[in-house]
């Protein structure tokens, strides 16, 4: 009977760190695939936003037009805007990989 007492004492401990383990593995799961969708959309943002918008190109003096500096700026936080979700997506992962 003592040996059984001590068998289920030793064993709450590994009951509850496996059932602590799977909630971490789950919210990784989550988070991983949160940062994905973020990272599509924003990748999906940038492609959409190649398109010139109005007041964003000049004229030039050879009657083509070239990008203005808002043009820029955009195309550069949009860019910016995949990069910081490529990131939050690899750390992710990574976290992800980490508890498998």
């Amino acid at each position: 009977m003592r040996r059984l007492v001590i068998a289920v004492l030793l064993s709450t401990p590994l009951l509850t760190l496996s059932q602590n383990r799977s909630a971490e593995l789950d919210q990784a799961v989550q988070e991983a695939r949160a940062a994905y969708l973020a990272l599509k959309q924003a990748e999906r943002r940038r492609d959409e936003g190649v398109e010139s918008e109005p007041g964003e190109r000049i004229g030039s003096a050879a009657g083509g037009s070239r990008p203005t500096e808002q043009y820029l700026a955009r195309q550069a936080r949009l860019e910016h805007e995949v990069e910081l979700a490529r990131k939050r997506y690899e750390a992710a992962q990574k976290r992800w990989n980490d508890l498998k």
